[in-house]
Parts: structure tokens; sequence; C-alpha cells
């Protein structure tokens, strides 16, 4: 069931500091991408930044381990798992990490030294299960906080070993389905396991319905889908979680929930937040590509929070006239006035691009009045053509990723000349990514594909590839 609209004046929130706020993450850059601000159980504003639209799903990040800590209190609910049941119980062929429970695996105090995701994804051929437990304990479980998605995903196997079917089905019966939802797509690993804290893709209102059923502590449409007592602990300060090294990551920890200066949240990297604040009855959710994404956090209590009364009852039925903020969009590219003579450079040449992790194996440019035009090609991905609008974002297809989880996304592109270089901006659309490529005309070996993406996580998307012509 979809939540219903009322204007912010009938909700007790000042739509200036809904504006506020959207002007102060514009004017930081902080890639907000999406937004939902919700008060009694009524949407009062929503907007999302054009290209990103409200159907399409976008990537949530570690938002994903708060519906696994969903999922393990329905199972201890069912008598399938148990708070402080050990978890060689639950994996009794793999190494026994002495004292380790559930309830060490939900607050991230598993006993060891560093999370093991990177060593999980690294070696995908291995039962990640087993290489998590084949790990040593440097601590005595309970008494280290590790902010750790290896622990998530052993508590998604947990679900799925007790449960006897995926967790996305497990979730789809008593969740996804009775929020009205399709079952969401959830990232895998070889054996077909969620990843569990991260890989979850849901809509912006999709992530404000998720924090509405945690403010009316697990009930949705008259049913209690959640046990009460399982959110009220889920969202409690279960442990202390020095390890972020900013306010609001060591505000406390709770089974897979964040404390927060004002309330609790479910929180993903790069700005997915659903923030729940009870004492106010409201629910804020952002999806976002924000490479500080505390500073989202801090613009709320500044800018918005002001702007609601406090101990406001609703009044009278729903209005259906939420607030929208008009006009607002990604930014736009830097970019200069056309070369026409290095674009006559690259017109009509076919490079190719050897040994690269993209798939792109040929590229051709062609230039029109008010777009460019790449066409791409390779044995992995096929022919495929991205045109990307000089003035405005024009949508298309990826035509080409490093990173598997990305390659079928939605795409708008912006291209144009920068200090030489043509520069094509491709804001993957659903995630929070914008692909940067530089094809420089004359490096001093020859023409050049240099790329990155911002926010920069590290990711094996960084490239300098030599583009030989004529092939």
């Amino acid at each position: 069931m979809a939540m219903e609209y009322s204007s912010p004046a009938s909700l007790g929130i000042d739509p200036a500091a809904i504006t506020a706020f959207a002007d102060a993450v514009d004017t930081k850059g902080l890639g907000v991408h999406g937004l939902v601000v919700a008060r009694h159980g009524r949407v009062a504003a929503e907007s999302w930044w054009h290209p990103y639209r409200p159907d399409e799903p976008h990537m949530m990040f570690s938002v994903s381990k708060a519906f696994t800590s969903m999922a393990v209190g329905l199972a201890i609910s069912e008598g399938l798992l148990a708070l402080d049941e050990p978890t060689h119980e639950i994996f009794p062929e793999f190494r026994e990490i002495p004292g380790q429970t559930v309830r060490h695996l939900l607050t991230m105090t598993t006993g060891h030294g560093d999370d093991l995701w990177g060593v999980l994804r690294a070696l995908p051929e291995r039962d990640g299960v087993e290489l998590f437990f084949e790990s040593p304990a440097e601590y005595p479980p309970g008494t280290h906080f590790v902010y750790s998605t290896a622990s998530t995903y052993v508590l998604a196997a947990a679900v799925v070993r007790r449960a006897g079917v995926s967790l996305t089905e497990y979730l789809d019966e008593r969740l996804f389905g009775p929020l009205g939802w399709a079952t969401p797509q959830w990232e895998r690993d070889a054996r077909g396991l969620e990843h569990g804290g991260t890989g979850l893709k849901l809509t912006t209102r999709q992530l404000a319905q998720f924090g509405q059923l945690l403010l009316q502590r697990g009930q949705w449409d008259g049913r209690q889908l959640v046990p009460a007592e399982w959110v009220d602990q889920a969202s409690a300060h279960q442990v202390r979680n020095p390890w972020f090294g900013s306010h609001e990551s060591e505000v406390g920890y709770g089974f897979q929930l964040w404390r927060s200066s004002h309330g609790f949240r479910a929180d993903g990297m790069c700005g997915q937040f659903a923030v729940v604040i009870p004492e106010l009855d409201l629910v804020i959710a952002t999806t976002s590509g924000s490479p500080d994404a505390n500073r989202i956090l801090e613009a709320i209590w500044r800018e918005l929070l002001p702007g609601v009364t406090p101990g406001h009852e609703p009044a009278g039925d729903p209005d259906g006239a939420a607030f929208a903020l008009d006009g607002r969009h990604v930014p736009d590219p830097r970019l200069e006035a056309t070369d026409a003579a290095a674009e006559a450079a690259f017109a009509g040449q076919i490079f190719s691009l050897p040994g690269n992790p993209t798939g792109i194996e040929r590229l051709s440019i062609s230039f029109a009045a008010d777009t460019v035009a790449l066409e791409t090609s390779g044995a992995a991905i096929g022919t495929r053509r991205l045109v990307a609008g000089r003035a405005e974002w024009v949508d298309g297809r990826l035509p080409g990723t490093p990173l598997e989880s990305l390659r079928e996304v939605p795409v708008a592109a912006r291209a144009g000349w920068l200090n030489g270089a043509l520069e094509v901006h491709q804001q993957l659309v659903g995630t929070p990514f914008r692909w940067i490529w530089r094809l420089i005309p004359d490096g001093p070996e020859g023409p050049r594909l240099v790329s990155r993406f911002h926010p920069d996580l590290g990711l094996a998307s960084k490239l300098d590839l030599l583009l030989t012509p004529g092939q």
C-alpha cells in the first residue's frame, strides 16, 4: 500500500526548510539524487534530481544490512534462530569461533580485527561462509566493533540455512509483498547467496516506506510485519562504534541500524539514508552519490529539522498536495567551446583498445551540432552506441564498464571539450556514480582514453589507455 500525500503545512513542516536543505546539499556538491520527507505516515515532499527518477531503483549499499536484520528478527520470532545462539551451532561444519553468537554478527563484534568482505569477494570460487570462520578472531567476541559486511553476509546465510529458501524469497512473503513491492533485485555470490550486507536496489519511495515501517515498529496497513520488540532492539544503542571517525558514525550501533544525533537510520554508502526520528514522527529518505555522506545528515539537522514543528498533530484527511522541488538536476559538467579541429581529427577513425577490463575493443566517435556519439564494440559487449548531448543530458546505454554490477544500468550523457580533451560525462542512473572519460587527441604517444568514477571509492575504474587508430 502506497503512502498518502499531504501538504507540508498540514503536517507541521515549513516547505522553506525543505528548499533550504536542497539548496544546501546542492551548494556543497553533496550529490543528492532523490528525497522523500514523510510525517505522520504521509508524504510531505518528494523530488528527484534529473536524470534520476522515482521509478528507477537505486543501489542501496549497506541499507541492505537493515533488511537482513529484519529477516533475522523474523527468523528468531519463528523459532528458526536465537539471538544468543552460537554461530557454530548453525554452521557446525566450519571452524568454531568460541563464544561467537548471532548477536555478535548483528552488532559487528565478531572478534575479527578487519572486515573480511574484501577477502570473500577476492575468492569467489571459495565458500564465503567457510572463509569467514577460517579467519582467526583477534578479540573475544562482543568486545571489539569492526564494521563488517562479511558479518551480515553470514547472517544472510544463517537465515537461508534455517528457512530453506533464499533471503529474497523469505522476505518476499513476509515484507516485500505486504509492502506492495515487486521483488527487488539483490546481488548474489557465485553460489546464489544474497550478499546480505550490500547489493539491494530500491527506489527512494521504497526506502521511505521502509523508514515508515521502522517508525511504526514493524506495523504496516494494520499488520505486524516485523515484531515490534525486534525493531526496538535493532534501533536501540547496542554497542559503541568508534569506527569511521565522524560524529554521526560514532553515536552508537544497534542490530544493523545506526543511532543518530536525532533518532536512528538505515545507512548506505554515498548517502543512502532512511532517517527515522520518532519524537517528531518523521522519516527522511535520500538516495545519493555523495563523497561525504555524513554532511547530508548535518544538512538535515541544520536546515530541515528547524522547520518541523514539535508536538504537531495531523489535522484532517490527506490533501494530496505534497511539495515538490522544481528544476533540480545533477551538476552539469564544466565544458568549453567546441574544438572543431580536434573533432575533425577524431571523426571517422576507429580506435582499438587492447587489454582493458571494460569489454570495449574498438571505439569510434562522430560529431553533430548538438550531440557527440560514441560507438563501442567487443566480444563481451557486442556493439553499443552512446549519444551524449552538448547542452543537455541524453538518455542511453552504457558503452562498457570495468564493474560487472554496472554493466546494464541506464545512463544519461553530456559531452564537450575541456583543456584540449573531449570529456564524456556518463551519469549512471540508479547508482551514485558518474563515469568521466577524457579522450586526449594529442598525447605524447598518441591519442589516449583516461577515465575515472566520481565519487572515487577505490573502484577498478581508473583507466589510461592508448588508442591505436586504423584497426
